[in-house]
């Protein structure tokens, strides 16, 4: 019994050390000095090695990142998937709400994006064309917002195209390589 209580114990200080260890991480974690630590492994990666050059990659590196993160705006709407059989963010078939609001915690205004998963400011003509989806919007409204999506999309993936060829154009074949290897670049 005394090995049990000893064992617990051990598990519940380790258990606080490491909650007070991330929390103390939490604390320090600056988004600028990651970002910096990111476009120096990027420098390495491309083995760029000329400060001139560097700044040309760079400004064309985070158009491409800009771009990629409005064409990734269009991501689905998991929301919609967990949302079938409710009302008003309540699960009918346990009666009502259950203390559950809406969108809340799932994505929606000021959520975490599109789908409720990952971050970045949601589309608008993404987020308008779930709604529409979500509310069983008539058929006329649904055609109506599902071509200004697709028009949307598209027009997030030309661009994408077009600044991803601009850096491709500056680019060595081994750091385009690089590039497409981690997902930058397809």
């Amino acid at each position: 019994m005394k090995r049990l209580a000893l064992v617990a114990a051990a598990i519940i200080a380790l258990g606080n050390l490491t909650s007070t260890a991330t929390a103390q991480v939490l604390q320090r974690f600056n988004p600028e000095d990651m970002r910096a630590r990111m476009a120096e492994g990027l420098r390495t990666l491309l083995e760029v090695k000329n400060e001139d050059e560097w700044k040309l990659i760079s400004a064309r590196l985070e158009k491409v990142r800009e771009a990629r993160d409005k064409m990734n705006s269009f991501r689905g709407d998991f929301r919609l998937l967990f949302n079938v059989g409710r009302e008003g963010g309540g699960d009918q078939n346990r009666g009502g709400d259950q203390g559950r609001g809406g969108d809340q915690g799932r994505g929606g205004p000021g959520g975490r994006g599109p789908g409720g998963f990952g971050g970045g400011t949601p589309n608008p003509d993404s987020e308008a064309f779930s709604k529409a989806v979500q509310n069983k919007a008539p058929t006329d409204e649904l055609k109506q917002r599902m071509a200004r999506y697709r028009d949307a999309r598209k027009a997030a993936e030309a661009e994408y195209e077009k600044v991803s060829e601009e850096l491709r154009q500056l680019l060595t074949v081994r750091q385009e390589a690089a590039l497409v290897a981690i997902g930058t670049l397809k």
